[in-house]
């Protein structure tokens, strides 16, 4: 179909459409797994909170029955439709958290967490993921870290993120079980593992362990882009959730985002469906690990990670001598289209959803991926233990300038930044900048950097 030339957005999609591609990235339904929902009079379903349809922030009638058997499917006392992503979710926590206390935060939080603590003026510490030295990379935070930094100063509430974007699984029951000794409560980023409830092949879901959590259904699930729950263990948190999500969500919230994450949960519970896909991921796993000089991720057991996601396919190609970025230009020319690509690694993103044709064109790309003559270099191990001068909020609220790198030492940042890959913090908002830093940040910057901008860091004047 054609359109005028200023709708260049629906040119695009269309395109992108019509493609063919192998989808290995957001959102879960992958352009399939919406047939059930979907009508050709889908904008007829775009209302509004009219009579019948309920009031999403005091939900009395079909959105709390909806929203209860979400509770169901996740073994939660009660769930929340998020129409801003889990991003709204990690907000909402931060800000109930606030309440209550100091946060143990760990350091390879998304970005929301650190909005959210500015949002909330949350008085965070962190903890930093454990170094895999066997693989060159980070895996998650360990409970020992957990308790030893309870013991040494208490906190009302631990958060952490996980799975990871590359399916890597901390260990929550013993975490859970360090948090209830110190008295603390537990709250988990699991926007990764909204599929975790359904299948015995899948890492355990925080269910039973935290007290509130997170799942981004659109990223694993067929829901749409932004539909994301938030659960919590405790109903006596239901109040606070609720003016929580009225601070930090749009008052007129989308009927249909919300209809997908009701769909979302039915499809989810089809009998058979998630296991199936999971025995047909571990096999595809297996036959990509006999493939020279590729190895699909798995650090369980090591360095904090319990467990793997088996659908979450992280294929690092630096021992063909190849980046992942060079990696994922190869997988583009192949029509295989991944999530994302890193110095070492490229991640897709599978679910029931897939056509199984895209699985046997991305064992194929992989096959045919070129061989390099470079030694790739593996994630650097931070020493993230910056001077904290300011707390959050008021660092990011402050006057701010951009500084050069080389004038940068001794200032205090207005903003997170560190290398990528891994992604986690060298320093965050609040905390002084040393000679250290600058340095690791001119000798990354090659290699990828977040939060800089053109040899720059964001600094409180």
């Amino acid at each position: 179909m054609k359109y005028p030339f200023d709708m260049t957005l629906p040119e695009m999609l269309g395109s992108y459409a019509v493609k063919g591609a192998a989808r290995f990235h957001l959102p879960g339904h992958k352009g399939r797994g919406m047939a059930g929902f979907f009508r050709e009079e889908i904008a007829q379903w775009d209302i509004t909170e009219i009579e019948g349809a309920d009031d999403l922030y005091n939900p009395s009638g079909i959105l709390q029955k909806s929203q209860s058997l979400c509770a169901d499917a996740f073994g939660a006392k009660r769930s929340f439709f998020l129409v801003n992503g889990s991003t709204a979710g990690v907000h909402v926590m931060m800000m109930i958290a606030a309440k209550r206390g100091s946060v143990l935060l760990s350091r390879d939080c998304h970005r929301s967490a650190i909005s959210g603590a500015f949002l909330s003026g949350a008085d965070c510490r962190f903890v930093m993921p454990d170094y895999d030295e066997s693989l060159g990379r980070y895996g998650m935070p360990a409970a020992k870290e957990i308790d030893d930094m309870l013991t040494e100063r208490p906190a009302a509430t631990v958060m952490i993120t996980s799975p990871n974007y590359a399916g890597m699984c901390a260990d929550i029951p013993a975490i859970a079980s360090v948090v209830r000794k110190h008295g603390a409560r537990l709250f988990v980023d699991a926007a990764h593992g909204a599929h975790f409830p359904f299948s015995r092949h899948l890492p355990v879901s925080p269910a039973g362990y935290a007290d509130m959590w997170v799942n981004s259904a659109h990223k694993t699930l067929n829901a749409l882009g932004q539909a994301a729950l938030l659960h919590i263990a405790d109903a006596d948190d239901e109040r606070d959730v609720l003016s929580a999500l009225q601070t930090v969500q749009t008052s007129s919230p989308s009927y249909i985002l919300m209809a997908s994450l009701d769909w979302a949960r039915h499809s989810a519970k089809t009998p058979g469906l998630w296991d199936g896909h999971c025995e047909k991921m571990i096999e595809l796993r297996e036959k990509i690990n006999k493939l020279p000089g590729i190895r699909v991720l798995n650090q369980t057991g090591r360095a904090g990670v319990a467990d793997t996601d088996v659908t979450r396919i992280t294929v690092d190609t630096s021992r063909r001598g190849i980046t992942g970025h060079e990696a994922a230009e190869h997988l583009l020319k192949q029509n295989v289209i991944p999530e994302m690509a890193d110095g070492q690694s490229v991640v897709f993103i599978t679910t029931p959803s897939d056509d199984p044709l895209w699985h046997d064109m991305l064992f194929e790309a992989l096959r045919t991926l070129p061989y390099g003559h470079k030694t790739v270099p593996s994630q650097q191990r931070l020493n993230a233990s910056a001077e904290r001068v300011m707390d959050i909020r008021s660092a990011m609220a402050a006057k701010t300038q951009m500084v050069p790198f080389s004038r940068a030492a001794g200032r205090i940042a207005a903003q997170s930044f560190g290398p990528y890959p891994p992604g986690i913090a060298l320093v965050t908002p609040g905390e002084r900048i040393d000679k250290t830093h600058i340095k690791f940040l001119e000798e990354s910057e090659g290699r990828g950097v977040f939060g800089c901008f053109g040899g720059t860091v964001c600094c409180v004047t």
